[in-house]
């Protein structure tokens, strides 16, 4: 037996809560497919724990001369210990295995020093508070780190003042390659990320006012439209869908169903070869009119059952042909349900004279 302060029992009660309960997590979110941990459950858990441990050890006073003290049994090694609560209270409390081996690099925003000669390459904006080191990974090596203000966080680098250019194509592919890098090792590590474009850059501004400065100005000034767009692409990703169909097939399908088709055809028949030629023109119209009228509804079916697994959907100007094929509709859509979306897509690709094309994750550039 040994005698325990009240206050020793207390830390000593919030130890044993902090640990079991991140065992607990820990196991849980093993069975948890990790995006939704990542980008819906680790922010809010994060945010509520350290609000509620600061609040309990914020709230906890001890008189060490008045206060009584209590005997707490001790057993003995290898056995568990049996501790008595002070107070009908839990403290929440979270981990998170990715945010742990990040917290290695963490460091203070206002410890990275940007002078008045350089800016900030902006990637992009993510969904959580956090000072934190990604290395060198950005445009030409690099070093990429976040800057934290009012619950978002810019990823960047410290970049000179002019944008990036380059006579030499391939150089502008490995920097533009390097850009969505970054943004994928963000999403990785964050959750929920805003994309910005290639080559956004923040200045500082009359030699006064320093680029961290005016980016937290930035997201100040802005803020309740980035939080209004980071609403709409949390826990979302965007894919590309594309449909094609093939001409040829669905001419013989027109030339076979369609009545007024058939007519021309049998008409043609019995014609000179000079009114034959007339007929030809006429039933090539008569195909292409009922081809497009077949494709807008095709079109608006097709829309329709994507719609039903997807948050949000921009239809894309369409491409050129591509050899046989036709693009009949080119879509960016923003889903948490990818194997949804991609059943729809099985069976539109399944349909006769139609074909699919299915790209994705990307960073939803396309909704912010």
């Amino acid at each position: 037996m040994m005698k325990m302060t009240e206050k020793d029992e207390f830390n000593g009660l919030i130890a044993r809560i902090v640990r079991e309960e991140i065992e607990s997590i820990v196991d849980e979110t093993r069975k948890t497919i990790a995006e939704v941990v990542r980008s819906e459950l680790i922010p809010e858990l994060r945010a509520a724990i350290r609000g509620s441990i600061a609040k309990e050890l914020a709230s906890a006073t001890f008189d060490v001369e008045s206060k009584k003290e209590r005997e707490v049994a001790i057993s003995s090694e290898g056995s568990s210990s049996q501790t008595v609560m002070t107070e009908d209270r839990m403290v929440e409390i979270e981990t998170n295995q990715r945010l742990e081996e990040r917290a290695a690099f963490e460091v203070e925003a206002d410890e990275v020093e940007v002078g008045f000669n350089h800016g900030l390459y902006l990637y992009g904006v993510v969904d959580v508070n956090v000072s934190t080191k990604l290395g060198g990974i950005g445009i030409e090596g690099s070093e990429v780190f976040t800057v934290p203000y009012n619950g978002l966080s810019a990823v960047v680098h410290i970049c000179p003042l002019e944008p990036y250019q380059s006579d030499d194509d391939e150089t502008v592919k490995n920097w533009v390659k390097t850009h969505q890098n970054v943004m994928d090792v963000a999403t990785e590590n964050f959750g929920t990320v805003m994309p910005l474009g290639f080559d956004t850059i923040i200045a500082p501004e009359d030699g006064t006012v320093t680029a961290i400065e005016t980016l937290k100005k930035w997201i100040s000034d802005n803020y309740e439209d980035l939080m209004r767009k980071m609403e709409i692409i949390r826990g979302r990703m965007e894919y590309g869908v594309q449909i094609f169909y093939i001409p040829s097939i669905m001419g013989e399908k027109i030339e076979q169903e369609c009545e007024d088709v058939i007519k021309i055809k049998e008409d043609m028949k019995s014609k000179s070869p000079g009114l034959a030629y007339m007929y030809k023109q006429k039933l090539e119209d008569a195909v292409k009119t009922e081809m497009e009228a077949r494709m807008n509804t095709y079109f608006r079916e097709f829309y329709e059952k994507i719609r039903t697994t997807v948050e949000n959907i921009k239809v894309e100007k369409v491409k050129k042909a591509e050899n046989d094929r036709v693009m009949i509709m080119n879509l960016s859509v923003l889903t948490n349900e990818e194997k949804a979306l991609g059943i729809i897509l099985d069976e539109i690709d399944a349909e006769e004279g139609f074909s699919v094309r299915f790209t994705g994750p990307w960073q939803p550039y396309s909704f912010i």
